[in-house]
């Protein structure tokens, strides 16, 4: 059993107290844990404090827009996400996608807004400090070379988030507040190409809400992983038909989701391959993964047409 390392914890109320502290020297925001918390055992953060989001009641909760789309609070758990009627009848992918985010206790803990956050990952990063010493270290922590591509200058692990594919489709945008305002950011712009510094979010930006529009074309969901529940995805997609083309958001390939769009729906999955370029950050072959590219974006076409209601 690994340790946590020791850190003071403050739990606030309101959010301006959060946004008084966010982006401070040693400071850390938490909201489920179910990500971060492993990831301080691991030693990849060492924070002298964790600042809780649990008890902002305003960062909560999802309610309807007046043009008639929804806000989700980011710390609105990926269970009620999933549970919520208005999710699973117009936007079920996001309830379908929350429903494979590892396993129930981990949806009944973790938040929208931390899937939406989530740390990069990759083979050599996500380990225990003593297995990263063993080999010199890991570039995104604190290593000098990347073990995936030792030529290259910069970092690939991947953005696995599960919801991110589909909330890119329905064309969510998401809400950062800090001490000098707010400010609104579409998902889709949200990404950087390096593993280290994939967000375009200030240190010292709070996201408050994810933001999604009223519905357009339907956008389906899938995951291929190596079990049934837990683990990480080894590739997320989503498809969506646009005119008579389609579009899709394929993850878990690199530090941003790769989009692309095809005049004709035939075309996505070899434009979806043609962009597709993993590399060696999970334990399975970038080449099936690249393979498999091809046969889910086939595979999320056939169910386009499918009935829409997510599952509870």
């Amino acid at each position: 059993m690994l340790p946590l390392p020791s850190f003071a914890l403050e739990q606030p109320d309101r959010l301006d107290d959060v946004l008084g502290m966010a982006g401070q020297l040693g400071v850390k925001l938490v909201a489920g844990g179910t990500d971060l918390l492993p990831s301080m055992k691991h030693r990849l953060f060492r924070p002298s404090t964790l600042v809780s989001l649990s008890r902002v009641r305003d960062l909560a909760g999802i309610r309807q827009t007046e043009d008639g789309g929804l806000r989700i609070g980011a710390t609105t758990t990926l269970r009620e996400v999933r549970r919520n009627a208005a999710v699973r009848t117009r936007y079920p992918a996001l309830a379908q996608a929350c429903a494979t985010v590892a396993t129930s206790t981990i949806q009944a803990m973790g938040t929208l807004g931390g899937n939406v956050m989530l740390d990069t990952r990759c083979i050599y990063y996500n380990q225990p400090a003593g297995w990263r010493r063993s080999i010199g270290g890991c570039l995104k922590s604190e290593g000098k070379i990347c073990h995936v591509a030792p030529k290259g200058k910069g970092c690939y692990a991947t953005q696995s988030s599960d919801t991110v594919p589909c909330l890119i489709l329905y064309g969510a945008e998401l809400e950062l507040a800090s001490a000098h305002g707010t400010r609104t950011v579409a998902m889709a712009d949200l990404w950087g190409d390096d593993g280290r510094d994939w967000l375009a979010v200030d240190e010292d930006e709070v996201l408050t809400a994810i933001v999604l529009p009223p519905p357009g074309a339907h956008v389906v969901h899938r995951k291929v992983r190596a079990r049934g529940a837990i683990d990480y995805g080894l590739l997320l997609v989503a498809v969506q038909r646009h005119g008579p083309g389609g579009r899709a958001v394929i993850g878990a390939l690199g530090p941003a989701p790769v989009q692309v769009e095809s005049e004709t729906l035939e075309d996505l999955p070899q434009v979806a391959w043609k962009a597709s370029m993993p590399l060696s950050t999970h334990a399975w072959s970038s080449t099936w993964r690249k393979h498999m590219v091809r046969v889910e974006v086939k595979r999320a076409i056939t169910e386009l047409d499918r009935p829409h209601l997510a599952g509870a």
